[in-house]
């Protein structure tokens, strides 16, 4: 009997510190979280666990803000923020890396320790972000040339088109319209290994509008995969037959 009545009081006990007990209210996000910060003039989205982030930086007085987490606008917080946790700290945590010349950056936040009530559903923890200030490790851009020899035959409600090789490309977008400024156009991306597509189900006799580019994907400063697109090429016209 006694054994009994010590765990209905265990029991009780338990249930009146869950009841009393402060909660602690954090921002439950799918997959990873993504922030938008701002250096100076400069813009930086899709910044995840990981990411380096090259420019010229000062690295002895690194100075942003956070502007967006996973989309979503935050205020008051960045490295000369006012804004502190319970315990007084900022929500910026910046250590050097010596000898590298560069930075790593573990952004923290806990939501209900934000003074500002509109950042409190957005609590975010990023670690490992990496600022290297090395021109030699920027990611330049690929240059896509425009696609040539773009020729188009007429079939039975389709057209059948050819166009000659580009190298170094991931792809082509071939685009397609019934209006001469290409208006509601349709576009299909066509294999890097192709030099010639069939556009089916279209209408008979009727007159249709076509260009090409090729484009090249491409991973950024950021880690983000990216796609480098090259200009379109001189629109060609054909009618399809009925």
């Amino acid at each position: 009997m006694q054994k009994k009545l010590r765990s209905l009081l265990l029991v009780l006990c338990v249930c009146l510190v869950s009841l009393f007990a402060p909660a602690t209210v954090f921002a439950e996000t799918e997959g990873e979280t993504t922030l938008t910060i701002r250096i100076g003039g400069k813009t930086y989205e899709n910044v995840t666990n990981g990411s380096t982030i090259i420019g010229d930086f000062d690295l002895k007085d690194l100075d942003f803000w956070v502007e967006s987490v996973n989309g979503n606008k935050l205020k008051n917080v960045g490295s000369k923020s006012t804004a502190k946790d319970s315990q007084g700290r900022n929500p910026l945590e910046i250590a050097s890396v010596p000898g590298d010349g560069r930075v790593a950056v573990t952004l923290i936040y806990h939501a209900e320790d934000d003074p500002v009530a509109a950042n409190q559903a957005y609590g975010f923890s990023v670690a490992g972000i990496t600022f290297a200030n090395s021109q030699s490790s920027t990611v330049t851009v690929p240059k896509v040339g425009k696609v040539s020899g773009l020729k188009a035959a007429a079939q039975s409600k389709a057209l059948k088109l050819t166009w000659k090789k580009s190298s170094s490309i991931s792809g082509y977008e071939v685009q397609y319209s019934t209006s001469k400024s290409f208006a509601s156009a349709k576009t299909i991306k066509v294999s890097k290994s192709k030099t010639g597509y069939t556009i089916k189900n279209l209408k008979g006799s009727k007159k249709y509008y076509i260009t090409i580019r090729a484009y090249k994907n491409y991973t950024d400063e950021l880690g983000q995969k990216v796609t480098a697109e090259g200009k379109w090429s001189s629109a060609v016209s054909k009618t399809t037959k009925k």
